[in-house]
């Protein structure tokens, strides 16, 4: 199946965005608000300020022990430093941190992949409004989610960073909330780093 054009992906995000963005207005004072970014559980998020800053790779001995080969654990280290390293990005090993299938259906019949590609474009779209950036995005490669009631969405995709430019390997980090009780919150969005290991 052939990708969709840039135009018809814009419109389709559009359309996602707007529907997941109008279950959010509330009445407050006989005019509609747009509650993205005044309700949020505990400390509202920085934007483009990223909660793995400062981070590093610690071997935790304890780890051993669920491993009777060597390879095994060494393998297992290995996936632990680039799932730091890549700042939440990659699944972290023995976490519960795995990647979600973006084919199965997430939210009103839509697939994950589309809701990513709705995330994401949230950050994108925050990107380009707070350092007037073009970015756009043109693929999702993977996602990964983290957390409980209020969780986020570690979303790895390919974006062009100006009209024809080539492909560039992106980020978006965004907080969601069960039942979409409230909207999602954008948090940064940048070209994906180097992985040294």
């Amino acid at each position: 199946m052939a990708p969709e054009s840039t135009a018809e992906q814009a419109s389709a995000t559009d359309m996602v965005n707007s529907s997941l963005m109008e279950e959010h207005k509330v009445e407050e004072e006989g005019s509609d608000i747009d509650r993205r970014y005044k309700y949020v559980l505990g400390p509202e998020p920085e934007w483009d300020l990223d909660s793995y800053d400062g981070r590093e790779y610690e071997s935790d001995p304890e780890d051993r022990q669920f491993f009777s080969d060597e390879d095994d654990y060494q393998e297992f280290r290995i996936r632990k430093r680039q799932a730091i390293e890549s700042k939440g990005f990659l699944p972290k090993p023995l976490s519960g941190i795995y990647p979600i299938n973006l084919e199965e259906i997430a939210y009103r019949n839509m697939t994950a992949r589309e809701l990513m590609t709705n995330l994401a474009n949230l950050c994108v779209k925050k990107l380009n409004d707070e350092k007037g950036k073009t970015v756009e995005l043109v693929e999702i490669v993977r996602a990964i989610d983290a957390g409980g009631a209020r969780w986020n969405s570690y979303i790895t995709f390919m974006a062009r960073e100006y009209s024809n430019g080539p492909l560039v390997e992106y980020q978006a980090k965004v907080m969601n909330y069960a039942g979409n009780e409230k909207p999602p919150f954008p948090i940064l969005c940048r070209p994906s780093p180097k992985l040294s290991v």
